[in-house]
Parts: structure tokens; sequence; C-alpha cells
């Protein structure tokens, strides 16, 4: 009797050793089936958003280069509201042409687009920088609204390219990013544009440079008079 009990204990403490062994196997194979798919390259361009940033460089480019030239954009006679607002201290930025660097953000969104096949890196990328070109036409439309008191119809078609290129960033989204949370992100990025903004509103303030900032309303005037009454400056230089 003593031998059999020592058998059956001698079996039961193999298969227990065995389910033991299998346990972590078994706990392997579940933490693998819980880890989300990695997400696929995608295989073609991002049509809609290179169709939508082509638009935008077409426009800022044909802006920068008549201001480089000399030239008169089309339906912006001088005296117009979109002359006024191409002339103002918003229309260049670090002595620049406010439109170069629209194009610069289209550019940008269009290589994101036609080249960067990651899709979490090509969605967070677009977002960051079509959230920036929003934000920052809608301050300059703010500005054109309420202190130039002229709106750009040039201006306006920008807005509405990009704030329509964000909004096609939005919905494409892509599902199962790793440890992603969307409010946070959105959040975050929020404050770093208002952030880049605010920064730009300091600068056109003269906050870093006084030239850049408000005319001095007594030069102004004196030199709308002058140009009024076809002054000329006669003197000599030795």
């Amino acid at each position: 009797m003593s031998k059999q009990k020592k058998r059956q204990q001698s079996s039961a403490e193999k298969v227990s050793a065995q389910q033991n062994a299998s346990t972590p196997e078994r706990s392997v194979k579940q933490s693998k089936k819980k880890r989300p798919p990695a997400l696929k390259k995608r295989q073609h361009p991002n049509w809609p958003l290179t169709a939508l940033a082509g638009a935008g460089m077409a426009l800022t480019l044909y802006l920068t280069l008549s201001v480089w030239l000399g030239d008169t954009p089309l339906y912006c006679a001088e005296g117009s509201s979109c002359d006024i607002v191409q002339q103002s201290r918003w229309g260049t930025f670090l002595g620049m042409p406010t439109a170069f660097f629209g194009f610069l953000t289209y550019a940008a969104l269009a290589y994101i687009g036609f080249k960067v096949r990651s899709p979490e890196r090509h969605w967070k990328s677009a977002w960051t920088i079509s959230l920036l070109g929003v934000g920052y036409s809608i301050y300059l439309t703010s500005v054109s609204l309420f202190v130039i008191d002229a709106l750009c119809a040039y201006c306006l078609v920008s807005l509405s390219i990009m704030t329509v290129t964000f909004g096609v960033i939005v919905t494409q989204r892509p599902a199962g990013m790793k440890d992603f949370s969307f409010t946070r992100w959105a959040g975050g990025t929020a404050v770093m544009a208002l952030l880049v903004i605010g920064g730009m509103h300091m600068h056109y303030s003269g906050v870093f440079d006084p030239a850049a900032g408000p005319e001095d309303p007594y030069l102004k005037r004196l030199a709308l008079y002058l140009t009024q009454e076809n002054a000329v400056l006669y003197g000599a230089f030795w």
C-alpha cells in the first residue's frame, strides 16, 4: 500500500509540474494576442492631402513671386482691400513675404502626403503642420477684420484650403496607434500652436523688433500728406 501511494504521489507531482510548465507558455501566447497589430505602411501617396497642398503651393508661390518681382497680383489694384492687407506690416515676416512662409507650409504638407508612408508619422506630422497653418491663417484673418479693416481675397482662399486640409487630416486618423491618447495629443499640439502664433504676434507688436511694430501715427499722417501734395525732396550730398 505504501508503494502504491508513493507511485500515485509521484504521478501527481509530474502532472502538476507539466501544468506549471505550460502556464508561462499560455501567458506568453495570451499576451501576444492582446498586443495590437502593427500599422501597415501606406501603399500609395495621400492624394487628397497632396492635391490640397499643391493648390496652396500654387497660390502662395504666385503671391510670393508677385512681391519679389514688384508686380501687382490680379484683382489687387493699388488702394484695394487686398493691397492694403499686403502692404501692412503683417504682409511680411522676418523680411520675407508672408506668402513665402505659407508656401513652405504647403510644401511640407505636400512632401508628407507624397513621401511619408509610416501611418503614425504621416498623420502626426500632417496634423501638427496643418494645425499651425490653420491657426496662423485665422490669426491673419482676424487682424484683417479687426485691425486693418480690410480683407484680402487671396488670404481667404488660403484659409479655406488650409481649413479643408486640416479637416481631411482629422478624418484620416489611423486606428490602432500604440499608447496614443487623442485628447492629450490634440491639447498638446494646440498649446504649441498658440505659443508659436503668440510669438509671431509679439513680433508684429514690436516686442522683438521695434521696426516690425506699429507705425508712428504722426509720421504716417505726414507721409500721407506729403504724398497727397506731391511733395518732392531736393537735396545735395557731398
